[in-house]
């Protein structure tokens, strides 16, 4: 699972009236010119098949349709497999967000909230506790997940030990438990927490010596 840092963005000018843009710098044209160009960040500097995401997921700025506000906010999130990558393309970003928003004569508070590094499946664990998963629950009940660029805080751990970090299935298609997470109507099969439970147990025990 990928990294997981958090972006905000405020570009700051003096405001001003809409029916004289001249007279100030554009927060909200330079905020749009930068999410455009933002999206080379990685298109221009990382190897498409290697997995990375820079997404801009909220804009705020101005009230009316005849101001120019003073400030407009970005936010967003920068995802990436690899360490040494990750933080390049943090200077990348300040780089290029700093240089672009002065040069429409804006001014710029860029913060990089460094978040949850990414996980990595040490490959000898990872073998030893799908053989163990697949005699605990049967080859047909365990397989390999995609790469997923959402993060998670096991990441932690495997920076210092070798670790394996794998996920319990609880959905029930027969009960109509079938929605993701982060959505309204996540669910879950309870049965999963017995599941899990031996899981857990079935691993340390055949793991001791």
């Amino acid at each position: 699972m990928a990294s997981a840092d958090e972006i905000y963005i405020t570009i700051k000018s003096k405001g001003g009236h809409a029916a004289s843009p001249q007279v100030t710098a554009d927060t909200i044209l330079v905020a749009s010119q930068l999410i455009v160009a933002l999206q080379q960040v990685i298109s221009r500097n990382r190897d498409p098949f290697d997995a990375s995401v820079l997404s801009i997921t909220s804009f705020q700025g101005g009230h009316t349709t005849n101001v120019i506000p003073a400030e407009v906010k970005l936010m967003g999130t920068f995802r990436a497999m690899d360490e040494e990558w990750r933080f390049k393309a943090h200077d990348i970003i300040r780089k290029l967000a700093t240089g672009l928003v002065h040069s429409m004569g804006a001014e710029i508070d860029l913060h990089i909230d460094v978040g949850y590094p990414s996980v990595y499946n040490n490959e000898q664990l990872n073998i030893l506790a799908k053989g163990l998963a697949q005699k605990f629950m049967g080859d047909e009940n365990v397989e390999t997940t995609e790469l997923r660029m959402g993060a998670e805080d096991f990441g932690y751990y495997t920076q210092v030990i070798p670790g394996c970090f794998y996920r319990l299935g609880v959905m029930n298609e027969a009960m109509g438990i079938t929605s993701g997470v982060h959505t309204s109507t996540f669910n879950i099969d309870e049965n999963a927490i017995e599941t899990g439970m031996g899981m857990m147990a079935w691993l340390g025990a055949m793991t001791e010596f």
